[in-house]
């Protein structure tokens, strides 16, 4: 699996900005901290399922990418279902 320091930065940081690159309003920072800490729980849940089904190993460049399509995909629906 990442190490944890890796889902904090990585996570939080495609989280942050993909809620920043967002084509709507701009989001005040107690909400940008919500997406980081949403990618970083996106982050670990991606990487925990995805070596449990065997669909890679720890530190491969599909676990980053998959983190990276997965959180981008969640901002973007949460963003659009809520309006904001």
């Amino acid at each position: 699996m990442m190490s944890f320091l890796a889902f904090l930065i990585f996570g939080g940081i495609v989280g942050m900005l993909s809620a920043h690159l967002y084509p709507k309003k701009r989001l005040k920072l107690k909400e940008l901290m919500v997406y980081a800490l949403a990618g970083v729980v996106i982050s670990f849940l991606v990487s925990f399922f995805g070596q449990t089904l065997s669909l890679f190993r720890s530190g491969q460049m599909l676990e980053w990418f998959s983190t990276l399509l997965i959180t981008m995909l969640f901002v973007a629906c949460w963003r659009a279902l809520t309006g904001k």
